[in-house]
């Protein structure tokens, strides 16, 4: 049997393992592609942050993968023929409900996982010009993922089209954003010395 077949056949045989082994690989890859890039373009940036590629893999097993196994599922469930009509519907809840959804878990996610007091002011802050983006990404690819694919692929695929979108999150991660409560908090300790 082919490396292509056996792959096939575990994803059958065990989906949710193997999509969350995989989900953890993409955020993975995605971090080190990103942080690799940033150490051969910056003099100051040596070295990988593991810290943050741990952040990452955290993210895309514990959080990610199961609400995306469990969406594509149910999905699946409610809309399981393969139609033009079906395959809009498809895209539109998953523009209106998963991709929601996913960025709200990656960067509330990353707030916990990075100990911010507010967890959710990366959030407010990118959540809109991230969901935007998301958009025009996910669409054609949704497309193309709920029309021709098998379903026990579907997440499969997902994750390879998330390697590219999640270099993007990273991207957009590494961008300073304002947060108020850090930002009342420097000016009261400011003040606080005057």
């Amino acid at each position: 049997m082919s490396m292509l077949g056996r792959t096939k056949l575990l994803f059958q045989k065990h989906p949710f393992l193997m999509n969350v082994a995989s989900y953890g690989t993409i955020y993975v890859s995605a971090e080190v592609a990103q942080q690799s890039l940033r150490i051969l373009k910056e003099s100051k940036t040596k070295s990988i942050d593991w810290t943050n590629v741990g952040r990452f893999a955290t993210i895309g097993i514990v959080g990610i993968a199961p609400f995306l196994f469990t969406w594509y599922r149910c999905l699946d469930y409610a809309l399981p023929t393969v139609t033009k009509i079906v395959v809009a519907k498809k895209v539109t809840a998953d523009l209106l409900i998963c991709s929601p959804t996913t960025i709200t878990i990656f960067f509330a996610g990353m707030g916990v996982l990075e100990g911010r007091e507010d967890v959710f002011a990366e959030l407010k802050a990118k959540f809109w010009s991230t969901y935007k983006l998301s958009c025009c990404f996910w669409l054609p690819a949704q497309a193309l993922n709920f029309a021709l694919l098998p379903p026990y692929t579907r997440v499969a695929f997902v994750g390879v089209a998330s390697f590219i979108w999640v270099n993007v999150l990273c991207l957009i991660k590494r961008q300073e954003f304002a947060d108020p409560k850090k930002e009342n908090l420097e000016l009261t300790e400011k003040a606080g010395k005057d």
